[in-house]
């Protein structure tokens, strides 16, 4: 698990779009902390701050240490809002959780040893992505960052499924238990595509020619 990321807060009494476009202009992002026995806490966090938090790998699938008022909240990040042409954060929805809390969370599948797949280095395969993140159940303390695939010892033609993944203690995939049609292939090896292209056929100046000869004699 990725070193715990610590962020400061402060309260946010006023609450609507011009509030928190005025809160935006001010360098700070709006935010609220809900969940647990505790009621929904609005609270507003530096862009800076919470930027560079986010850069941290593992920033979503972590705990998160939220210091507001001097009081420390425990939180998971459920929901980040960004500006679709400058990736700027603009809202932040934080769960409140304990470590004895169960949560249902997507995270990251990690892929290694691409380079030395035995299907791509002795059979010039492709490994293929299936899935890039997965649903997962687990206590907040046994929350991973990612989970991880090693595709070493895969040839052309195999795939691995989620039922076959390696799971860190106490964690669980919620769909497998919907029954065995919901297994799903998370990466395979297939044979590179050949993609055949024509040689370009280029008409030499004689053979120009002689079409125009021909082309002027029928005009007579």
């Amino acid at each position: 698990m990725s070193e715990q990321v610590s962020l400061n807060a402060e309260n946010r009494e006023i609450e609507g779009k011009s509030s928190s476009r005025l809160l935006r202009r001010s360098g700070s992002v709006p935010a609220v902390i809900y969940g647990g026995s505790k009621e929904p806490l609005r609270i507003s966090i530096l862009e800076k701050e919470i930027s560079k938090a986010s850069s941290v790998p593992g920033f979503t699938t972590q705990i998160l240490s939220i210091s507001v008022a001097g009081k420390e909240e425990n939180v998971i990040i459920k929901e980040i809002q960004r500006h679709p042409a400058t990736e700027r954060v603009l809202h932040a929805d934080l769960m409140r959780v304990n470590p004895d809390t169960k949560i249902s969370i997507s995270v990251p599948i990690r892929f290694i040893n691409e380079e030395s797949c035995v299907g791509v280095k002795m059979h010039g395969g492709v490994v293929s992505h299936l899935i890039n993140d997965i649903d997962i159940s687990c206590l907040a303390s046994n929350l991973p960052a990612f989970l991880e695939v090693d595709v070493e010892e895969m040839d052309i033609g195999d795939s691995v499924f989620l039922s076959a993944l390696k799971l860190p203690e106490g964690v669980e995939i919620p769909i497998l238990a919907l029954g065995e049609d919901r297994d799903q292939a998370v990466v395979s090896v297939t044979e590179a595509k050949v993609i055949e292209i024509e040689p370009e056929i280029v008409e030499s100046e004689d053979e120009e020619g002689e079409e125009g000869e021909e082309g002027e004699g029928s005009e007579d």
